[in-house]
């Protein structure tokens, strides 16, 4: 059994703090996230780091409600939402893919989550208005998502993942289907987005460069469980973890050649 901490203890916390304690995932024998616990602060911008395989996307789904927890609790509004159904948790989730319906229009794609709560056309339609206005998508609302490019599929998708109003937004790799120079200027896009809505945002990535450029805290993974967290600068500076590191160093050697700081692989 978990023991969910009580407010007060150690420090104040927020009804809209996530907290992961002694979470596992185990499909099998193999064990994908083992006991890790962590304190995601409300309106924060985290990063989840590391290699493929890490357990960093498994994570990401289990506080999404898209993959089951093995053990442990995900603490959100002061209660464990770990066995409830993903549209009840209080989150939304981006996918790598954006998974639009491609007979849809952009509207309806946005308003879908509203239609299946039973919501009528016009009041969807008008709050998918709202979040297209919102990420700069108001002229392409009656386009249909082959008609879009990259960054305007993402932005699709962003508004759709915003319209439940969630106190978590979960990001999967939202950048790694774009070009190098649009994934520069989607990063900007979506700090500024968070910084406007002010919830929790937390995104996975194996890149150093897009999680120091986007994130206010990073949670360092690698096999299985977390090695490091911290702010940013902090974390990047002192790296404590081996991929960080080598990492860090494959960057310095490609400075100059327009490489980065390189990923996590």
């Amino acid at each position: 059994m978990v023991t969910i901490p009580k407010k007060g203890v150690e420090r104040l916390r927020s009804a809209y703090d996530l907290e992961l304690v002694a979470v596992t995932k185990k499909y099998g024998s193999a064990v994908a996230v083992s006991g890790i616990s962590h304190l995601f602060r409300a309106g924060t911008y985290a990063c989840l780091l590391g290699p493929s395989g890490c357990g960093k996307s498994s994570t990401l789904r289990m506080i999404a409600g898209h993959e089951t927890v093995t053990e442990g609790a995900i603490i959100l509004g002061g209660k464990d939402v770990a066995q409830l159904p993903p549209a009840k948790r209080g989150t939304a989730m981006m996918f790598q893919s954006y998974a639009l319906f491609p007979h849809m229009t952009v509207r309806d794609n946005v308003a879908f989550s509203l239609k299946m709560k039973g919501v009528d056309k016009a009041d969807r339609h008008r709050k998918a208005e709202r979040m297209l206005e919102l990420v700069g998508m108001t002229s392409f609302a009656d386009r249909l998502p082959a008609q879009l490019s990259g960054g305007q599929q993402q932005r699709a998708a962003l508004a759709r993942a915003l319209i439940t109003d969630p106190q978590v937004l979960l990001l999967d790799e939202p950048l790694s289907a774009l070009d190098p120079f649009l994934r520069i200027r989607m990063r900007t896009e979506l700090k500024k987005l968070q910084r406007e809505l002010g919830i929790t945002f937390i995104h996975v990535t194996h890149g150093q460069d897009e999680a120091l450029a986007l994130a206010d805290e990073i949670v360092v993974m690698n096999n299985a469980v977390i090695e490091q967290a911290g702010p940013a600068r902090e974390v990047f500076n002192a790296p404590k973890t081996a991929p960080l590191c080598r990492a860090g160093r494959r960057g310095a050697a490609g400075r100059g050649r327009d490489r980065g700081r390189g990923d996590i692989r």
